[in-house]
């Protein structure tokens, strides 16, 4: 925005050189970015950058103040029309008809304008900040708007309608000719100004092109108003339009100033358009009110957030200036009124921002903070991503870092992206997800390192997923690691033969980055997973939570890639994994008893897990068992179809004392038969 020399003088006194107050501007806040010095018109401009916080620097009135605050000089206001006993224009009316759109509107009617120059002093302030000359009536609005920060806005009273304002929502299908010449079709959610028959204007935007001002207008409609700054926001970008007014009204203009900048246009407008008569000011609605008036703030407060010590008088002083009258509450407590044009200003340490801003930044002494030392502990679960990490690089396997945005292809709708995050991605449209799993980044990676050649693939990443477990909380982020095979195992060699890659290779690299968390008792489960072949998939859990899942990929989304071997696939929730696993690992004494070894092989049904069967069998051992394991699989000849022949080793100890062979018999032939009876099973010794 650019900013008058010249027009801050009719304010406050400016010292030479200008240079300098704009320096101190900037020191203060009010960032001005360059100092131009012009020659036609005869003039010094600021180019000053206003935060969206402060629309109160929106107008030369408002900077003005901020000098006056930061010099320490006093502040001039302007002139204005003396209230005087005027009589309400005969047949005029204001319905406000949408008060949510706009709380508060003010019109006046003048009659018999005189057709006249405008001014020099109001043609050379315009163009200085960029803004040209029309006509009389015109310029005066957009010198009020520039000076006071208030947008106004005049109709042709001849062209509107029946002698009637109304603030109200468009008609269906309603459009609207703008000032411009562009042809607005209205949404239900814009608001307008409308007379008798049709939309004149679109409120707190732009005027329309049926009611403007002329050469030929005598008769003027003055329009002051506060209209909804949400509201104009959204009219503004979704048409597109823009304007000086629609630039302040979104930012929220000063109530006072409705009435303010209505009665200083009467003054310029009555001294030099010398019109016949002017009306009483209609009056609609009411003036929205701060939610937050008053703030208690607190001598020691400030000293304890600036670090430095202020005289109480000089902090009473420092408010003053800045247009805050603070009353003694209590002893150094002040009972501090807000100005409606300072709506950002609702806590104590706003004000303290306030009270160092005038101080002076410079002034206050770069002190370290006083701080008692702490114990730097590592995180859990950045230890837990170490110990992942260095066991699986270890072991050969390679570490990935993918993008976090991904497409829909390959993940089903209703099951993986039900509860996923979406965004909008504008330079990339095709990724509009936040990953809620990592399986088609590292099918991707896979993708890429087999069209590059590669037979054998190992790779694993850590990073975070993405989900929505309710639309009306905020998204959650979940560490796991994901792994993923392909190809072979091994090379040929002299010593070994080469092999695919299976499931238990993946499930083995699982289990043993669970068991070095410290998870033990881990059961299986079914895991439904869209992108995961049913049947050769599996769920990892600890006492029914959830710690990791693992399968082979389905062929839909290896193919798609070019893929034509297996892919298997294991993600593994971190943060699950530290809710099971001890802070601390005790130490185990060895056992000093003997153990005794028995042997089970059991036929049974395809459908029945060996997990499953591994965990009956350690919970039936009354905790005499060490050990059980799965050391043979076989199915067909003499197994049945759909059956197969699991063999576990079982081994006994105690910590207590020496097991008896019979003892241990006993208990042996009890778990079996409990098998057999359970799960259908026939058992062979």
């Amino acid at each position: 925005m650019k900013i008058s020399t010249n027009w801050l003088k009719d304010f406050v006194e400016l010292a030479p050189p200008v240079s300098r107050t704009a320096e101190r501007l900037t020191m203060a806040g009010l960032e001005v970015k360059k100092c131009e010095v012009l020659k036609t018109p005869s003039d010094t401009v600021f180019e000053i950058e206003i935060t969206s916080n402060r629309p109160d620097w929106l107008s030369h009135w408002g900077v003005a103040r901020e000098i006056a605050a930061v010099e320490n000089l006093s502040l001039k206001n302007p002139v204005v029309d003396a209230e005087k006993n005027r009589v309400p224009p005969k047949g005029w009316d204001v319905k406000i008809k949408d008060a949510e759109g706009c709380p508060y509107y003010t019109g006046v009617l003048i009659e018999g304008i005189v057709p006249a120059k405008t001014p020099d002093f109001i043609i050379n302030r315009l163009l200085a900040c960029g803004i040209r000359s029309i006509n009389l009536i015109v310029d005066i609005t957009n010198y009020v708007l520039l000076e006071i920060g208030q947008p106004l806005h005049a109709f042709d009273a001849d062209l509107v309608r029946g002698q009637e304002i109304q603030l109200r929502k468009p008609k269906a299908g309603e459009k609207f000719l703008a000032i411009n010449g562009a042809e607005i079709a209205l949404q239900q959610d814009d608001l307008v100004v409308a007379d008798s028959e049709r939309a004149v204007a679109l409120a707190g935007v732009m005027g329309g092109k049926d009611s403007e001002i002329s050469d030929r207008t005598r008769n003027v409609f003055l329009e002051s108003a506060f209209f909804n700054p949400i509201r104009v926001r959204k009219t503004s970008r979704r048409h597109q339009l823009a304007s000086d007014s629609s630039y302040r009204f979104e930012r929220r203009v000063d109530p006072e100033g409705v009435d303010l900048g209505c009665r200083r246009a009467l003054w310029l407008i009555e001294k030099y358009a010398k019109p016949r008569s002017i009306s009483a000011v209609i009056k609609a609605g009411e003036k929205p009110q701060l939610e937050i008036k008053t703030v208690h703030l607190k001598a020691e407060e400030v000293k304890k957030t600036l670090g430095v010590e202020i005289k109480p008088n000089q902090i009473v002083s420092i408010l003053a200036r800045l247009g805050l009258d603070a009353k003694p509450h209590s002893e150094e407590i002040w009972k501090v009124a807000i100005p409606s044009f300072r709506p950002d200003l609702t806590r104590p340490v706003d004000l303290i921002e306030e009270i160092a801003r005038i101080y002076g930044y410079e002034n206050i002494p770069e002190t370290l903070p006083a701080r008692e030392p702490l114990s730097v502990t590592e995180s859990p679960r950045l230890a837990l991503e170490r110990k992942v990490r260095n066991l699986l690089s270890g072991a050969g396997w390679n570490e990935t870092v993918t993008f976090s945005l991904i497409g829909d292809e390959g993940l089903d709708a209703e099951k993986d992206l039900k509860n996923a995050v979406q965004i909008v991605n504008p330079l990339h449209h095709g990724l509009h997800w936040m990953r809620p799993t990592l399986v088609t980044s590292l099918l991707d990676v896979i993708q890429r390192n087999v069209n590059a050649g590669a037979d054998s693939l190992r790779f694993f990443e850590i990073a975070n997923v993405y989900v929505m477990p309710d639309i009306h909380k905020h998204p959650v982020e979940e560490r796991v690691c994901a792994i993923v095979l392909y190809g072979k195992r091994s090379a040929q060699s002299w010593l070994d033969a080469a092999r695919p890659v299976t499931f238990y290779d993946l499930k083995g690299v699982v289990e043993t980055v669970l068991a070095a968390a410290g998870c033990s008792e881990i059961c299986t489960a079914k895991a439904s997973k869209s992108y995961l072949i049913p049947g050769k998939s599996e769920e990892l859990r600890a006492w029914q939570d959830p710690l990791a899942f693992l399968g082979e990929v389905a062929p839909a989304l290896c193919k798609v890639r070019g893929l034509k071997e297996p892919v298997y696939y294991a993600e593994i929730s971190l943060e699950k994994i530290l809710a099971h696993a001890p802070a601390i690992r005790a130490f185990k004494e060895w056992p000093k008893y003997p153990t005794i070894e028995r042997d089970l092989s059991l036929v049974v049904k395809e459908t029945v897990k060996g997990g499953e069967l591994m965990g009956e069998i350690r919970g039936m051992g009354q905790g005499l068992i060490r050990v059980v394991e799965l050391f043979d699989l076989f199915r067909g000849k003499r197994v049945p179809a759909g059956y197969k022949n699991l063999a576990f080793r079982v081994i006994y100890q105690s910590t207590e004392r020496t097991l008896v062979s019979d003892e241990v018999q006993k208990l042996h032939e009890k778990i079996a038969a409990t098998l057999v009876q359970k799960y259908q099973a026939s058992f062979q010794a």
